[in-house]
């Protein structure tokens, strides 16, 4: 049997749109690794500072936690809680600064080479993380912020190659796995990384997942193309159905592509993406679910060890399991999603439902969280929960901008992308200064009391203004209608 019928065989069984899905998955969980890994590491990297509490300030010992701890003084620098916050809000300055820019060069240029070269230098930028931290804060920050914008390509070119390789119906249903593999990595980072410091050092999980992103590229780049046409080892079958269910043919292709470089502003009519109301809800939903996920991502490491007395790993592990619970949520929001969409339902019925969940669950979540107090294991399934609630954005308006701008959705996902991890460089300056030297329960309720308030609002400014329908149309009526008079004169 030749190489060919070899290669044409597999990819029968296997269609390739699932083997790009699967690179999404593997390359997301990286970037979330390499994100998180800082939350838990710091507690290794810095010495203990003295706190302002008293003994009924924060939470009696579990009987599961480490009194004496292996590592009780802490690391090796002497970073105080704000400048913990401000190297924690480094990375998000370089990821939220590229959301934008990435999405359009990826949907303008190459989204595979977007997003394969942000996976490869952000894996690089981590593994001399160690180096830097060595050489000062200011040196470290700068690392990470780097980290963060090479990280802040790969989803921006995700989602440029999921409006290419994914038949419409397809894209709810493998949406949801794809990017909730940020949960999965985020449980695989917490899980891990305090063991691995603990047990081989600090600098040990920069270099082991920094190594992991730079290995991941090689698969990358057998399988990732930017477009059916262009995959040499795509299969005819799955090219023409490609082409046909996701609009688009080879020889219409080329003609919009022809059309769309006489005038850049149809493919790209930010105008419209700036002053659309629907587009807006859209993104002040992103905004109020980011700070849920950034509060929990880069500070309930921190929660566990000063409240509820935890060790490092211990710390890390149960920080886990709210997104373990989380990713495995995640494929039954999308699953449900595309079960109604096939029974009738509007799907702007189902993104109503599912947001109503992502938005005022974490929001009960922590107004619980603050009338409980002590109750660890209370505490412990309220983080869960809030995680299972926040997840259902996978199954409503997360692939919003899609339905919005169905051509121009590289420039709108940038744009969503970018409003909502702004949050991740706002919430740990937010938290630090409520929490800097005082960390107690009370001051940590006001960080839920901010979270639970940005959690609600967005719901209600997305009943009144989201919406599902194509914005563009009307767009390209007025672009044709001036292109049409130009030519008459």
């Amino acid at each position: 049997m030749s190489s060919a019928s070899v290669c044409h065989w597999t990819f029968t069984l296997l269609p390739l749109r699932y083997a790009i899905a699967a690179m999404g998955i593997l390359a997301i969980l990286s970037q979330y690794i390499l994100k998180v890994t800082l939350s838990v590491a710091l507690g290794g990297m810095v010495k203990q500072v003295a706190q302002e509490t008293s003994a009924d300030e924060t939470c009696p010992l579990p009987d599961t936690a480490s009194i004496n701890s292996t590592d009780s003084e802490g690391g090796q620098f002497e970073w105080d809680e704000d400048m913990q916050g401000y190297i924690l809000s480094s990375y998000y300055y370089g990821y939220a600064a590229v959301n934008i820019i990435a999405g359009y060069v990826a949907a303008r240029y190459s989204a595979r080479w977007v997003f394969i070269t942000g996976l490869l230098a952000a894996g690089v930028f981590t593994v001399v993380g160690p180096i830097c931290a060595d050489a000062g804060p200011v040196v470290f920050m700068i690392t990470r912020l780097l980290v963060g914008t090479f990280s802040g390509v790969i989803i921006p070119a995700m989602h440029v190659l999921l409006g290419k390789w994914f038949p419409e119906n397809e894209r709810q249903r493998l949406g949801g796995p794809i990017f909730s593999a940020a949960y999965l990595g985020t449980v695989i980072s917490m899980a891990l990384s305090g063991t691995i410091v603990k047990n081989l050092g600090w600098y040990s999980v920069f270099y082991i997942f920094g190594g992991v992103a730079i290995a991941l590229v090689i698969p990358c780049l057998y399988f990732i193309y930017d477009e059916p046409e262009s995959h040499p080892r795509i299969t005819e079958k799955e090219k023409d159905f490609l082409l046909t269910h996701t609009g688009r043919d080879l020889t219409e292709s080329k003609e919009k592509k022809e059309l769309e470089k006489e005038d850049e502003l149809i493919r790209n009519p930010w105008p419209l993406i700036l002053t659309c109301p629907a587009m807006w809800a859209h993104n002040i939903i992103s905004i109020g679910g980011s700070w849920v996920s950034y509060t929990l991502l880069s500070e309930l490491p921190t929660y566990m060890e000063n409240i509820l007395h935890y060790d490092i790993d211990e710390a890390g592990l149960i920080s886990a399991l709210p997104y373990l619970f989380g990713w495995m949520s995640c494929s039954i929001y999308s699953f449900l999603t595309e079960k109604l969409t096939q029974r009738g339902v509007h799907i702007m019925t189902i993104f109503r439902i599912w947001d109503a969940v992502s938005c005022m669950g974490p929001a009960i979540c922590f107004l619980a969280l603050t009338l409980i107090n002590c109750d660890i294991p209370a505490i412990i399934t309220l983080f869960i929960f809030t995680m299972v609630f926040r997840c259902a954005i996978y199954g409503g308006s997360y692939l919003n901008h899609i339905y919005l701008f169905p051509r121009a959705y590289g420039s709108a996902a940038g744009l969503n992308l970018t409003l909502g991890n702004c949050s991740g460089i706002v919430t740990p300056i937010v938290t630090s200064a409520f929490v800097s030297g005082r960390q107690t329960i009370q001051q940590w309720k006001y960080v839920f009391y901010v979270a639970m308030t940005l959690s609600v609002i967005p719901y209600f400014v997305f009943l009144i203004f989201g919406s599902v329908d194509d914005q563009e149309i009307k767009w390209e009526e007025r672009r044709e209608k001036k292109r049409k008079q130009k030519l008459g004169q």
